[in-house]
């Protein structure tokens, strides 16, 4: 058995991927991996059977709300569109931060976010191909590898523990909604155990990595399409981030920050367009259900969560009594917003991108953006 020493860096010994230490871990693109078939197809049939009893029963509500199109004040609209820009600044705001000097202007930054952004959109369980782009592009733009990587393991991370934090204080806002409610409360509580039980994990992998990694080896003989050195891979990596992010106190309040103004921005913008078709949420359901579609969106099953994510907080709004043609057109307008725009942004930012590389290649004396 491994002790947990072996997996702690010798005191003083630069930690892989600090930025400064000269070390470059491995290029994001080493860690891409062919989906299995037998997870494709079960995003398929999934994606079926979500449209089928899901969306099309949701179809002549929908159909009926349509008529209130006219009546949706253009303020609101252009509200919300403000909300879900502004959102997109703060994640590059909290890029600039993370990066470090020598930092790109804000502007080429923001055009990498809009293509990780938009690729992630538009192919299943694209984490892996948009953390590929992204890291070429912030090395053409004169960022050294260990910062670039470093940067987007601090970011993913914090910005993942912002979002559960925001659910975490939705759920326990919403429990008084449905406290005669016994499926609610038992789901409510479930939810509340998952998060104390991930924060024992980060306990676990933070003070006991050897044990972790023991456990996660035992786990792995006994699943299917698993591997225990997969297993052990994540795991390390896992913990490696969570003390990544530990050994760096400042970074981590601005990652929490700029986190919290990112998902809060979007949250805002579903806010402002259910009010927008007559009903204005309150927070703590608001919270509970953009959190659970936007947790349910990073499943590598469909592009962005397509299907999955409408399927999930239409019924969500309406436990929480908003009107059916409401909620589906509330959820399908910021979807417009959150998921769909980014698709035409993103191929644009990639282009201007494709393009500034080639000029720099023609005049190699260029200085990187």
């Amino acid at each position: 058995m491994t002790d947990d020493a072996d997996l702690v860096p010798e005191p003083g010994a630069p930690e892989p991927g600090l930025p400064g230490t000269g070390t470059e871990p491995p290029h994001p693109a080493a860690t891409a991996r062919r989906r299995h078939p037998l997870v494709i197809a079960a995003s398929v049939l999934l994606l079926l059977v979500i449209v089928g009893v899901v969306l099309v029963p949701q179809y002549a509500s929908g159909v009926r709300a349509l008529e209130s199109f006219g009546s949706i004040s253009p303020s609101l609209v252009l509200a919300a569109l403000t909300l879900e820009l502004a959102s997109l600044l703060c994640y590059s705001a909290l890029s600039a931060e993370m990066i470090g000097p020598p930092t790109p202007r804000f502007r080429t930054l923001l055009r990498i976010d809009l293509t990780d952004l938009g690729i992630r959109n538009a192919v299943p369980g694209g984490g892996a191909t948009a953390a590929a782009a992204r890291y070429r592009f912030l090395r053409q733009a004169g960022v050294r590898p260990e910062n670039a990587l470093t940067a987007a393991t601090i970011q993913l991370t914090g910005s993942n523990l912002a979002l559960g934090a925001l659910f975490a204080l939705g759920v326990a806002l919403s429990l008084r909604t449905f406290s005669d409610n016994l499926y609610y409360r038992v789901a409510g509580i479930a939810v509340l155990a998952l998060l104390a039980a991930a924060a024992l994990a980060v306990w676990l992998l933070t003070r006991h990595p050897a044990r972790s990694v023991t456990a996660a080896r035992a786990v792995a003989r006994r699943l299917p399409l698993v591997t225990e050195a997969g297993a052990e891979s994540f795991v390390r990596t896992l913990g490696g981030q969570i003390r990544l992010l530990a050994t760096h106190p400042r970074r981590l309040l601005v990652v929490v920050v700029l986190s919290a103004a990112n998902w809060l921005l979007d949250a805002a913008a579903l806010w402002v367009l259910l009010a927008a078709f007559g009903y204005p949420l309150a927070f703590g359901p608001l919270l509970t259900v953009y959190g659970l579609g936007t947790i349910v969106a990073m499943l590598p099953l469909t592009p962005g969560g397509l299907g999955i994510v409408e399927a999930v907080m239409v019924p969500a709004l309406i436990a929480f009594g908003a009107p059916r043609g409401a909620a589906l057109l509330g959820v399908l307008g910021w979807r417009l917003l959150e998921y769909w725009l980014p698709l035409p942004l993103g191929l644009a930012a990639w282009l201007s991108l494709r393009r500034g590389s080639s000029r720099r290649r023609d005049s190699p004396g260029h200085p990187p953006e």
